[in-house]
């Protein structure tokens, strides 16, 4: 797969079935990041890390949406399972009724990675701008103290906060952060 598709690839399969999908998988320039034959192998390879999980219904060790369940919410699951499953999916797993056909799993597969790596870039915009909004606040708070303490206009606050970030080279929200940690503010 390409480079910007950023979610790793497991498959847990019994190995004939392992090795098949790799194939399949393979004639599409899909790669998978990990292959294992059971359960617990996969669980160890994802260690709590984002990843698509391609796994059948059944493996040597425990049941698929066992395995599933287990993965946690960081993993999201393709589960082959028979075309008379009736169990449940859960809510990170997709499953896929066998018989499969080959252009069937291959789309089921880019679509995921595709999912995947679109969410994991929207959870890193989200973290950005969470972090961006506490750092606003603590500027906030910090332009607030100056203009109670020093009886300062919001502007002349900025400024000053302003100023000492580019004397100094730090960053305004860690000159901010020393203001609302200061007991006493002086004029300068």
């Amino acid at each position: 797969m390409p480079k910007s598709f950023a979610c790793r690839l497991l498959i847990a399969a019994p190995q004939g079935v392992a090795c098949k999908l790799e194939g399949i998988l393979a004639g599409a320039r899909i790669v998978p990041d990990v292959i294992c034959h059971c359960a617990q192998d996969a669980l160890d390879a994802i260690a709590g890390e984002e990843a698509l999980l391609l796994t059948t219904w059944k493996l040597e060790d425990m049941t698929g949406s066992e395995l599933a369940a287990q993965a946690g919410d960081a993993v999201d699951v393709l589960m082959i399972v028979p075309n008379d499953f009736d169990g449940e999916p859960g809510e990170n797993v997709l499953l896929l009724r066998n018989p499969l056909s080959p252009d069937a799993l291959i789309q089921a597969v880019r679509t995921m990675m595709f999912c995947c790596a679109r969410e994991h870039g929207l959870r890193a915009k989200v973290l950005k701008l969470s972090r961006t909004l506490e750092e606003r606040k603590v500027i906030e708070r910090a332009k607030g103290k100056l203009m109670d303490t020093l009886g300062i206009k919001e502007s002349e606050a900025h400024y000053r906060m302003q100023k000492k970030s580019m004397d100094t080279g730090r960053r305004i929200v860690d000159i901010a952060q020393e203001i609302l940690e200061a007991e006493e503010i002086g004029e300068n």
